[in-house]
Order: C-alpha cells, then structure tokens, then sequence
C-alpha cells in the first residue's frame, strides 16, 4: 500500500471512533505516515514481536506518539506456537519462558509518556511468556497496579472454550 492509499483509506474511516495501525515493515516508518496518522487522530501500535531466542533483550523498537492514547501489543515470537510438523508446541497455561528486561523496558516506556495520553490499552498474547494473563498482571504491577487473576476453577476451560481461545 502507497501512502497515498493509506492516506485515502484513512479519510473515509469514521470520525467519532478511535483507531489503531499496526505497521510491522520498516518501510513505513516514515515521518510522512507519522504526520498522517497524527492528523487522522489514528494511534501508532507499539509492537513486542521480539524471537524468543532475544527475549532477554530489551526491544528497542520505533515508537512515534500519535494520537492521545497508546496501544501496546506484547505479542512474543509465534514461532513458539508450532512444531516443524504444524502440531502444538506448548499448552499456553502457565509462564514458560520469563520476559523480565522486555517487561521492564515497556514500563518504562509507558511511564514516560502517561502526562501525554489519556488511556494506555495493552493486548498481552500467550506466545510472549506462555500465559497472557500471568504476563498481563506481571506487567501491571510493574506500572503500580494489581491484576488478580481469576481462581483455577474459572480457568478450567471446555473444549469448545478452548479452541476458541487457540484463535487469539
């Protein structure tokens, strides 16, 4: 997609919504497209896609402030998700692999930017630890805040459940 494509598709999306672009190819990161979207009221997500192999790294990523809010997606490597023969790896129900100096350096970054925006929405997948709700709350409680998480019993999903929450 060209600029300008963007550009037109943006225009037409409806005003009185809030939006939020993902852009994973370094291409984009441009200061045209920062203007474009800080014009259009449209949030530039912030994105952890970091290999699990450099989980111990902290990710220093391009982060352009464009709207009021920011959007922070702790996504992992999805590459954990999978054997060579497209059959599950992990079952995603407790902490398999720690993200310590990640977690930190994303506090880190929302904490400098809280006098700026109004809301900080965060989407944590499993494949960042291996259980989005254990890293959720580990990250809250780095930002000042408790997260509990819901008792074992409400954990016990049914299949349908579970195949449902495979999708995410």
């Amino acid at each position: 997609m060209s600029n300008c494509a963007l550009r037109k598709f943006l225009v037409q999306l409806p005003r009185d919504f809030r939006f939020a672009i993902e852009f994973r190819h370094p291409g984009w990161h441009r200061p045209q497209i920062i203007g474009l979207l800080e014009k259009c009221r449209i949030c530039w997500v912030w994105a952890d896609t970091t290999a699990l192999n450099e989980r111990n790294l902290a990710p220093f990523e391009f982060l352009p402030l464009t709207t009021d809010f920011i959007y922070l997606r702790l996504l992992g490597d999805y590459a954990t998700k999978y054997d060579k023969n497209g059959l599950f790896v992990h079952r995603y129900d407790r902490l398999l692999w720690k993200r310590e100096a990640a977690l930190e350096s994303w506090s880190l970054k929302i904490e400098r930017h809280l006098a700026e925006v109004r809301n900080v929405w965060t989407f944590v997948s499993n494949h960042f630890e291996g259980f989005g709700p254990e890293s959720a709350q580990r990250f809250a409680q780095r930002l000042g805040f408790e997260l509990p998480l819901p008792s074992q019993a409400e954990q016990n999903a049914t299949e349908q459940e579970r195949a449902q929450l495979d999708l995410l």
